[in-house]
Formats: C-alpha cells, structure tokens, sequence
C-alpha cells in the first residue's frame, strides 16, 4: 500500500476519490432500480456483501472510501462535521448488523407473498419515484449525521463493515494463511504499508 508523497499527489488522489464516489452516488439515487424478487434480491445482496467482506479483509476499507454512497455523503458534508454525541459503536454496529441480515427472513415470515413479489424485502416498491425521493432523503440524513456525530460519524457507530475491518487488522489472520499442502503457495499477501524511518 502506498501513500501519497506531495500535498498535490494527495488533492490528486482526493479528486479522483470524489470523481469515483459521484458515480457510485448517482447509481444508487438514479440508476438503482430493483426488480428483483426478494429472494433473488436477497440472493445477489448476500454474493455482492460477501464480495465486499473478502475485499475489505483483503485490501482494508478501500470500499468505504471509495465505493460507499454513504461514506461519500459523509465526505461530501464533511465542513459541516462537529461531534456532538459518542456513542457505543460495539452495540450499534452490531444491531445494524442483525437488523441487516434478518430484515428480509423475517420479511419472508410475516409475509410471505414478498418472497417472490416485486417488492424488496424492506417493503419499497422500487419501480416508482417514491422510492428514488426516499433514498435521496437516506442520502441527505446520512450526510447531516455529521453535524451530530462527526466526521464519517455514521460508519464510526453503525456500518457492521467497519466490524470487518478492524477484525482484520487485529487478527491478520490472512496475512498469515498458507494452504501449502493443497496448493503449494501462499493464497494471500497482506502488503503492510511501508513506514517512514
């Protein structure tokens, strides 16, 4: 992992960081328009959050700095940051966590028509403009959150990603996995950012 050497490599890196985050932004305010039926729904959501887990174990948070809506309205409403409340991000992380994962099982048990409707798990009918205005809004709390909680607030106390990513750093426990006797070669290299001595 590398780090920028000159203030003008860092605004470099920091724009083009803003220039991937506008995009990921406008494809869940715009673009975002799920079909799906829930269980496929749930389905494709569970492969592309363990996607992001492996990445996240593998590479650190570059996903919440790069990839996240959530985290770019954060950065976005960053001027505005001033930490107002603290939290217990241990509790908070996992009830996201929960309400995450069991949100669309006990969708499925209350009604049971949802498992293969055209409506997501949380209940929205994503083919109509409301569901667009309610994410926009989503969007716009999440950025204000700053104001109360502070900078990148919101991922301090309730992303569950953020569980992921200190796990790895405390354990690195891919660091060291070596599957040696069924493939010959270490799997996974965690490259350790280089110190300035």
């Amino acid at each position: 992992m590398r780090r920028a050497e000159s203030e003008e490599e860092s605004v470099a890196l920091r724009r083009r960081r803003q220039v991937v985050q506008a995009c990921f932004v406008f494809i869940n305010l715009v673009l975002l328009d799920t079909r799906l039926p829930s269980f496929a729904w749930a389905f494709i959501g569970g492969v592309f959050w363990l996607a992001v887990i492996i990445i996240t174990i593998t590479n650190g948070p570059i996903v919440c700095s790069w990839v996240c809506w959530l985290g770019a309205a954060q950065d976005w409403a960053e001027p505005l940051a001033n930490r107002r409340v603290k939290l217990n991000p241990n509790f908070w992380r996992g009830f996201t966590l929960a309400v995450a994962v069991l949100w669309a099982p006990f969708s499925w048990l209350v009604r049971p028509d949802t498992m293969h409707s055209l409506v997501a798990p949380f209940g929205f009918d994503y083919t109509h403009l409301d569901a667009h205005i309610l994410q926009a809004a989503f969007f716009i709390a999440v950025g204000a959150s700053v104001t109360v909680l502070g900078k990148r607030g919101a991922c301090v106390y309730f992303c569950p990603l953020l569980m992921v990513a200190r796990v790895a750093r405390m354990k690195n426990w891919f660091e060291s996995m070596r599957l040696h006797k069924r493939f010959g070669k270490t799997l996974i290299i965690h490259q350790q950012p280089v110190s300035r001595g």
